[in-house]
């Protein structure tokens, strides 16, 4: 008689083996999900505008110490840049740009590849420094123009004066356009839809 062979079996996953495999499967996400996905995107605490008020009223009577200081070392007012209020305006604009982009990546899901949300809160963050930065500028210089209205008898008190109110717009165009791109970077509650809720 021949001999039976011995049956071979196949041994079969554990049930933790499993339940480790169907987990593995659903953390791998597909290239690109998690950087197109806006509720990945970092919430952090909303600037209050009197925080930034108070931030440029601090900031006036600094700048006319710092006016008077220089005006007495030196015998002139300190200087100002004419290319500062350009630049400031440049950077306004630039923040709007960026916060039309993020608008769209948020609120509207224009899934555009060259924003994620690791440069949504990158953006976040630089508005927030960008909101403070504008503040002291409009306190500094709203501070060297009031100190200069008391020289518009000369061309240097006359151009400083100029300059100083330049700033100050700019500075202001700055501080809401980096507002503007702070709260396009919030992310909306979640509707009724996406949490699966139906009216009655």
């Amino acid at each position: 008689m021949g001999r039976r062979r011995p049956r071979v079996h196949r041994s079969r996953p554990r049930p933790r083996r499993r339940a480790q495999l169907r987990r593995r499967r659903h953390r791998r996400a597909p290239a690109g999900r998690d950087a197109r996905d806006p509720g990945l995107t970092a919430t952090v605490q909303r600037t209050k505008i009197g925080s930034l008020i108070w931030v440029a009223l601090v900031a006036v009577p600094i700048g006319w110490s710092i006016g008077r200081v220089v005006d007495a070392m030196s015998g002139a007012l300190p200087p100002v840049p004419w290319v500062l209020p350009l630049l400031l305006i440049f950077l306004a604009i630039a923040m709007f740009a960026g916060a039309r982009a993020v608008t769209g990546w948020i609120t509207e899901r224009r899934f555009d590849r060259r924003i994620d949300a690791l440069r949504v809160a990158r953006s976040v963050a630089l508005a927030k420094a960008s909101e403070y930065f504008g503040a002291v500028l409009v306190g500094i210089y709203t501070g060297l123009g009031l100190l200069a209205l008391d020289a518009l008898d000369s061309p240097m008190g006359r151009n400083r004066a100029v300059l100083s109110a330049a700033v100050v717009v700019a500075a202001v165009v700055l501080t809401v356009a980096a507002v503007r791109l702070e709260r396009a970077g919030e992310v909306p509650p979640p509707s009724d839809e996406d949490n699966g809720a139906h009216p009655a």
